[in-house]
């Protein structure tokens, strides 16, 4: 509710252009002043009557910096990474173009980079909100001097790391079918800890031209229940600050308010947004926002021991009943269950059921694969990032 009140406080009217149409391109295009290979994505869509995009692919894109050339290649359906890694830089002009292979031209109008400003402090506190949830509340803090910054946007990366709750070194495989026989042996890989990355699905827009210092002060980015397994062990926030034109901060807005859905560049519109790439094909209809952006970034971990001083960790992601199931042959085919959930992957194992047991209990104790192999719902890959 905080943040919608502060997106509804902080913004000024945008001017739309509504046509009845069936189909835009759409471009999401942002340059910073990060070296990295920059990424262009390009979708077509058909707004009015259905949902849903479709991948642009085989087109050629390259950016211009004043008159240095910097070509983009396809490495997934739609999406163009710059073949060099390159940052932004004060005073050149940029202009991004597109040749799509159907023919269609696209031309961005030239940019230049925004005012340089970094983040001040990510916090992260233990709160109960306004609903009565307690949880994590992260907030970003961030001031210009210089008073030419104002207008913000930011999104962030979030890491967690996961701890199967019902692992064992041990793993279950079949020897033979006929006869039945099933065995032990170590797993051969990490699966007991892993860790997901996940980005936000939305950006947070804020002003401050409102205000008589370009300030930004305890901004909520996420808020995080008590009860949600991510922050169970230990979890990693990296908040991005994007300064932003007031052209592009109006944009990204207009999105916003236009629209509930998670993608905000691949989704129905009501209506068609004016960007600042437009096609040589006056039929061609194309949205989109060539940024050109100074970003500033700002890490944080923290433990749920940190601030819960309880030993009852949040739940895991889902529910972690134990199965007995038998060896021998049962159903009407004269599979045997446990081998059938082997093979099938549906079981890990966790624990001997050693005898005396009933018939109809086979002699391991089984999980769900997702409650053994953390692989499931992460990697067991660690981030470079990554302290502990």
């Amino acid at each position: 509710m905080l943040m919608a009140l502060l997106l509804m406080a902080c913004v000024e009217p945008f001017e739309l252009s509504v046509d009845n149409f069936e189909e835009v391109l759409i471009v999401e295009a942002t340059i910073t002043n990060s070296t990295d290979n920059h990424t262009v994505k390009i979708s077509t869509t058909s707004v009015l009557g259905s949902s849903g995009t479709v991948a642009v692919e085989n087109a050629t894109v390259w950016v211009m910096e004043d008159d240095r050339m910097l070509s983009f290649s396809e490495t997934s359906p739609g999406e163009y990474r710059s073949e060099i890694a390159f940052q932004a830089v004060p005073n050149a002009d940029y202009q991004l173009f597109i040749q799509t292979d159907s023919g269609v031209t696209l031309t961005s109008e030239k940019v230049r980079l925004s005012t340089e400003s970094s983040i001040g402090s990510v916090i992260a506190d233990k709160i109960i909100n306004e609903d009565g949830i307690e949880g994590m509340n992260i907030t970003v803090n961030s001031f210009d001097p210089t008073g030419e910054s104002r207008y913000y946007r930011y999104s962030f990366e979030e890491t967690y790391k996961i701890v199967a709750p019902r692992w064992s070194r041990f793993e279950t495989y079949v020897v033979s079918e006929d006869p039945v026989v099933v065995d032990i042996r170590l797993r051969p890989r990490e699966e007991q800890v892993c860790f997901r990355t996940l980005n936000s699905s939305k950006s947070l827009l804020f002003e401050t031209t409102n205000q008589a210092e370009d300030r930004v002060a305890s901004l909520p980015i996420r808020f995080i229940e008590r009860s949600d397994y991510i922050i169970a062990h230990r979890y990693s926030i990296l908040v991005k600050q994007f300064v932003q034109t007031r052209e592009a901060f109006e944009y990204y807005n207009t999105l916003q308010r236009l629209s509930s859905q998670e993608n905000l560049l691949s989704q129905n519109q009501p209506g068609f947004v004016l960007g600042n790439i437009t096609a040589d094909q006056n039929n061609t209809k194309v949205t989109g926002y060539f940024d050109i952006a100074a970003v500033g970034t700002e890490r944080i971990f923290f433990n749920y021991d940190d601030f819960f001083d309880d030993i009852t960790e949040p739940n895991y992601a889902v529910g972690c009943d134990v199965f007995l199931y038998p060896l021998v042959a049962e159903d009407q085919f004269g599979n045997s269950p446990l081998v059938v959930a082997i093979e099938n992957e549906n079981l890990e194992f966790f624990n001997d059921n050693p005898p005396p047991r009933p018939n109809n209990q086979g002699p391991f104790v089984m999980v769900p694969t997702i409650c053994g192999d953390c692989n499931i719902i992460g990697t067991n890959v660690v981030p470079e990032f990554w302290v502990d």
